[in-house]
């Protein structure tokens, strides 16, 4: 219930950019008395706005740093011989006269920014600070891409204004380890992470609805609640994988469908840009599904340690980024426990961070790519305090189709650039430490690129359809030796 409040007196007391009001006051109490006259100083600048910007290319948000000079006095108090007086904040600025709250804030993230948003949402309203100053804040959040980008940005007339992309994974970072000093930043922080995790949530239970339709539902029930989405949704799991005709135990294939549902496997490849910045939950990536499948997760499923992410950072350290073809070897996480997946192999295959043109990778790149994997495998297998602990060896691997996501190639050359490495790794290597390497096929073009590569192994006669001894009579199995069927084990 509002109280009431009754001003009996205004005076200006300091006019200049920022102003300061005496007013003598009296209020409502507790107990429903009005208190007596008080003096109060107001420090008065009027309303202001400001908005956390999301580059859906990048990953990143858009944030500013620029000198204040309340910033180095309130640093002095603390370290009397700090110079520094930079603060990293959202786009902000103070509402024109006349001005409403969006279009004021439409106008700063340009002039501040260089990027033209529209529809921003309103997070809060707040009080910047309401012990001594009647500011009141309105912050909003916006989307933007990298076509979004419409003028230099920088500021206006002497403001002097860096414009910073920062990483979601960076940002949460700063969040989890307090040292966002801006509160607009903070509050926006806290309510991205937030929104994000709903996000996540609603993709969950779409994924569980597409999963139970599949597996039970009449195919007409199917089709009339997505009619698209069996063209765009994961194909059904399989292990289709050939072995080298000249050398038993060794296998090179795919596996089909969602790789949450791929077990055994001992390595699993994520794919990155040279940034090593792996992709938030909310993302419809590879990196996010491995980054939430390893994640630590309460009752609820709620994220409570992000282990593989965490383990990425600690391995890249103060690198800013990395080259294409760069390594990074993992814990996996949860994924122990549920898929039985013993390392994470992260590889840089998509250049990142370049202005204005997004991510892309290169396809002469990825033969490379796959190379290092590869040999990564064996130096991690053939370390000395491995033999001595008597561990097993790493056997198998999952290797994504590279490239042919955010990177801008297509699945049919990707597959024709990183196969053919795999089987080469097998022919030429003297002792392989890996047994099999299998290729993840999403979707129905994803597998029809792996077979169309492998088919002619079969038919030069260096690989053969594997058949196991169990579920297939003598017959199938002769044919599938000829290559007229592909078995699936």
């Amino acid at each position: 219930m509002a109280r009431k409040a009754i001003i009996k007196k205004k005076s200006r007391l300091f006019d200049d950019f920022f102003k300061i009001d005496e007013i003598i006051v009296s209020h409502e109490q507790i107990d429903g008395s009005m208190s007596a006259d008080q003096r109060r100083l107001v420090f008065e600048r009027g309303d202001s706005v400001a908005v956390l910007l999301l580059n859906r290319d990048r990953k990143s948000v858009v944030l500013v740093e620029q000198f204040k000079a309340s910033t180095i006095l309130g640093r002095q108090r603390e370290d009397p011989q700090t110079v520094d007086g930079w603060i990293l904040e959202t786009v902000a600025g103070i509402i024109d006269e006349n001005e409403t709250p969006e279009a004021a804030i439409i106008r700063e993230a340009r002039e501040e920014t260089g990027y033209q948003i529209r529809n921003p949402k309103l997070i809060s309203q707040f009080f910047s600070s309401p012990g001594g100053t009647s500011e009141r804040v309105f912050l909003y959040f916006a989307e933007v891409h990298d076509a979004d980008l419409v003028a230099k940005g920088g500021g206006i007339d002497d403001e002097d204004i860096r414009v910073v992309h920062m990483s979601l994974g960076d940002l949460f970072d700063h969040l989890a380890k307090g040292a966002l000093e801006d509160p607009k930043l903070l509050v926006a922080a806290y309510w991205l992470q937030d929104h994000m995790k709903a996000v996540d949530d609603r993709q969950r239970l779409i994924d569980i609805f597409w999963d139970r339709s599949k597996a039970g539902a009449p195919q007409a029930s199917v089709a009339a609640a997505s009619p698209a989405a069996p063209a765009r949704g994961p194909l059904p799991f399989t292990t289709v994988r050939y072995e080298f005709k000249n050398g038993k135990g060794l296998f090179v294939g795919y596996k089909t469908g969602a790789i949450d549902r791929i077990r055994d496997v001992s390595i699993w490849v994520n794919s990155e840009n040279t940034d090593m910045m792996m992709d938030r939950f909310l993302g419809k990536s590879l990196s996010a599904r491995i980054r939430y499948l390893g994640a630590n997760k309460d009752e609820n499923d709620n994220v409570i340690e992000d282990t593989i992410e965490e383990a990425l950072r600690s391995a890249v350290g103060r690198r800013a980024h990395v080259k294409i073809g760069t390594v990074f070897v993992t814990e996996s996480g949860q994924l122990l426990t549920t898929h039985r997946v013993r390392r994470i192999f992260h590889v840089a295959t998509v250049q990142g961070g370049v202005a204005g043109a997004g991510f892309k990778a290169e396809l002469s790149n990825l033969p490379d790519c796959l190379d290092k994997l590869l040999k990564r495998a064996d130096t991690e297998n053939n370390r000395t305090w491995r033999t001595l602990l008597g561990l097993e060896s790493f056997q198998s691997i999952l290797v994504p189709m590279f490239g042919s996501g955010d990177g801008g190639l297509s699945v049919e050359e990707v597959a024709r650039a990183i196969i053919p490495p795999a089987i080469e790794y097998f022919q030429y290597t003297e002792m392989p430490t890996l047994k099999e390497i299998y290729f993840l096929a999403f979707t129905a073009r994803d597998r029809g690129a792996c077979e169309a590569v492998l088919a002619q192994y079969v038919s030069n006669g260096t690989l053969v359809p594997a058949v196991e001894n169990s579920g297939a009579g003598p017959d199938e199995i002769e044919q599938a030796r000829d290559g007229r069927v592909s078995a699936r084990p």
